[in-house]
């Protein structure tokens, strides 16, 4: 019972970390399945998320949900979630983000990435191509954990692939971070 109070503790937390562009709306959630998925032999599921058109592993079970604007004003339309994490504390989270502004929009916050302010702070930052698409690798750091956030820039949305890990779990982290970023699939 206490771990699956401490899933869906990280799973809220995860939300709204993965959300930094809804500002003041208090969108309503929507979650769809908890604990969920098939292992396989290697112990890593197959997520589909219900309603953002995207797939990914996860190494676990993992949290499928879906966040939709209040606010007919909010940029952000609606955002979709698979969350993940492991023993060792390595979280993994998947987000769709859909906008009213459409490519505009998507293009303003992608371009916001490359913007460093206050104590929010890249330790690399890379362009690349992801199926495809415009993307970016950036890694933030503090003293006891470590970030890596691969946002892809889509038609009118930002899809985002975080793995946030204890520095102290690097090692498995960096065997994981791989399969789970090559795992995206797009409808």
């Amino acid at each position: 019972m206490k771990l699956l109070r401490a899933l869906q503790t990280i799973t809220l937390f995860s939300l709204f970390l993965a959300l930094p562009v809804w500002a003041a709306d208090k969108p309503t959630t929507t979650v769809h399945r908890q604990m969920a998925g098939e292992l396989d032999d290697s112990g890593w599921a197959v997520a589909k998320s219900t309603e953002g058109g995207f797939t990914v592993k996860t190494p676990g079970k993992f949290t499928d949900a879906t966040a939709v604007a209040s606010d007919p004003s909010a940029s952000v339309a609606s955002s979709h979630l698979i969350v993940s994490s492991t023993v060792q504390g390595i979280k993994f989270t998947a987000t769709r983000i859909k906008f009213r502004g459409g490519q505009d929009e998507a293009i303003k916050q992608f371009n916001k990435l490359k913007l460093t302010t206050g104590k929010l702070k890249y330790k690399s930052l890379k362009p690349m191509t992801m199926n495809k698409h415009e993307a970016m690798e950036g890694e933030l750091e503090n003293a006891r954990s470590q970030l890596i956030q691969r946002t892809v820039l889509l038609d009118g949305e930002l899809m985002t692939l975080i793995v946030e890990y204890p520095k102290t779990e690097e090692v498995v982290a960096k065997r994981l971070i791989p399969i789970y970023f090559s795992s995206l699939i797009l409808e």
